[in-house]
């Protein structure tokens, strides 16, 4: 009997120390409560890469016919809408030497190598707010993703990817130069060779606005009157 006690209280007291050692185990926070750290299934991303999510009938440069695309401003490409293929989506091949315009916003988008805002040349889709041989004003359409989140504890909520429009930015291309970004009156101003001082006081003179596009119309107009 005192045999069978003593195996009982042995096993009791392992079954105490290993539960023991499964709670310790178990990540806590500062008032010794466990933190579940579950891993969250990835979610669809919400937003839109698109400057407008429906396909609007479009034309590309060199073809007669009017097709329905969009415009993924996220990764910087044009889809378009295949009937034959039951309405599938499929990318449009990026070609230099066409331009795509849409139709109902006479909208268009032109293939070109531009200048960014760190200096580095990319290559890529602007839209055409004013075109002439010495003073063009390009729009870039952005859009950018939010990395999904996982929590690392309880107190935390997992997010999806999310995608947003960000600001449009502008170029300007001067005669035999590449469209350049700009981001205000000065950097403008400077590049404009010799000029500096004639475009800053127009700026002011005319109340310009550097993000409104009728005002940098209004701009590059007075350029090309002073190169």
């Amino acid at each position: 009997m005192k045999k069978l006690t003593f195996i009982l209280t042995v096993f009791a007291a392992f079954a105490t120390i290993t539960a023991s050692a499964q709670v310790s185990s178990r990540p806590g926070n500062s008032d010794g409560r466990s933190v579940t750290t579950s891993r969250e299934k990835s979610e669809a991303a919400t937003g839109s890469m698109f400057v407008n999510d429906k396909f609007m009938p479009a034309k590309i440069s060199g073809s007669q016919t009017t097709t329905l695309l969009r415009y993924n401003a996220y990764g910087d490409y044009f889809e378009m809408n295949n009937p034959k293929d039951g309405g599938a989506a499929q990318s449009v091949p990026k070609d230099p030497n066409a331009t795509i315009t849409f139709v109902s916003e006479d909208k268009k988008y032109v293939l070109v190598d531009y200048t960014t805002e760190d200096g580095k040349s990319s290559n890529g889709y602007l839209v055409v707010v004013k075109e002439s041989p010495k003073a063009s004003i390009f729009k870039r359409e952005r859009v950018t993703m939010t990395q999904e989140f996982f929590p690392s504890n309880s107190y935390q909520v997992y997010k999806p990817a999310n995608y947003k429009k960000a600001d449009d930015e502008f170029y300007i291309k001067l005669e035999g130069k590449e469209p350049v970004f700009f981001s205000n009156k000065k950097e403008f101003a400077k590049l404009v060779p010799g000029k500096n001082k004639e475009v800053l006081e127009f700026i002011k003179k005319n109340s310009i606005d550097l993000e409104k596009e009728g005002d940098l119309v209004k701009l590059s107009n007075y350029v090309e009157t002073i190169l």
